[in-house]
């Protein structure tokens, strides 16, 4: 196999598979099958230079199936307002993946996602496993030949007191932007990839803390690339799957040459698709606004030691 196509096919795996989950929800009618989380864990497990996350590949399975079965029952039976039970989920979700034993972000945007949507069908759960499951086969792939080098994991220590406050800490702070965003009709700010790239922002390793700025463009910028592709390919009258996958192209582009790989912005791009078209408009600004606040508090937030850090 040649180099060049070791470059290309991750990338052409990446964007298939986001084109073939866009176009079953399109001929289908059924939106749930859209999951925008399956471009970050493409961009994670395909697109970025090694394995984005201390995870094995049936742990990550695992843990988006309880995740997305677990959003879909609080969406279903939780007789709250959207602000509460959108921090609810947050919650739940923040706890499983604290002792999930991985960095496995993404998980949190599973639970979190049919809460804000309203989600009420299976469809969401099934949709979600059968479309981690074929990437995780693409991964596989691409470390049989010789593209992709295989990860070993050693799963993370449970969570110490200090882990739990931090914690407590970032789901306050997280749920206060809830509040916010949702009462001011300012909901996309708290996207859940964007609570996804807030808990990362959070560890002390946390790239933001070296880019800041670089990363907040990424993020903002492919959230842009979504809303314009959904724009101009409703405007020509052409289908959604391939202005999907047009897309998840760019996103590979930009993430390639920046070499900066932010799952989460991913995500946010193919997000785009699953909104209502009215919203379209204001999307890029309502992601842009978040990053910036969720950028700044990672900071801040990293930067302190678990003794710090206080309720």
């Amino acid at each position: 196999m040649t180099k060049h196509i070791k470059n290309i096919l991750p990338a052409a795996l990446a964007v298939l598979t986001v084109m073939l989950m866009t176009a079953a929800a399109e001929f289908s009618g059924e939106k749930e099958i859209l999951f925008p989380e399956i471009a970050a864990i493409a961009a994670g497990a395909l697109i970025a230079t090694k394995f984005a996350w201390k995870t094995s590949k049936l742990r990550l399975f695992v843990l988006i199936c309880i995740g997305s079965v677990l959003g879909l029952l609080i969406s279903m039976f939780v007789p709250l307002v959207l602000s509460v039970k959108l921090c609810i989920a947050f919650l739940a979700a923040s706890l499983l993946f604290q002792f999930s034993g991985t960095t496995f972000a993404p998980v949190i945007s599973s639970v979190v996602l049919p809460v804000m949507l309203g989600t009420n069908s299976v469809i969401y759960p099934i949709a979600a496993a059968v479309l981690t499951f074929l990437i995780l086969m693409e991964r596989m792939l691409t470390e049989k030949l010789g593209i992709a080098e295989k990860s070993e994991f050693s799963p993370e220590p449970m969570p110490d007191k200090n882990a739990l406050v931090r914690l407590a800490a970032r789901w306050l702070i997280g749920s206060i932007a809830i509040v916010l965003a949702v009462g001011t009709g300012f909901g996309f700010a708290v996207a859940p990839p964007l609570l996804v790239a807030f808990t990362e922002f959070c560890r002390k390793d946390s790239a933001v803390r070296k880019k800041p700025v670089a990363i907040t463009l990424l993020i903002a910028g492919c959230a842009l690339v979504g809303a314009v592709c959904r724009s101009v390919f409703t405007l020509l009258g052409w289908k959604m799957f391939a202005a999907a996958g047009v897309t998840m192209l760019i996103v590979c582009i930009i993430m390639k040459s920046a070499k900066l790989f932010v799952p989460p912005a991913a995500a946010l791009s193919v997000l785009a698709f699953l909104i209502p078209e009215e919203a379209v408009i204001t999307y890029p600004l309502q992601i842009a606004a978040g990053t910036v606040i969720f950028v700044l508090v990672g900071r801040i937030f990293g930067k302190m030691k678990s003794e710090q850090v206080q309720l």
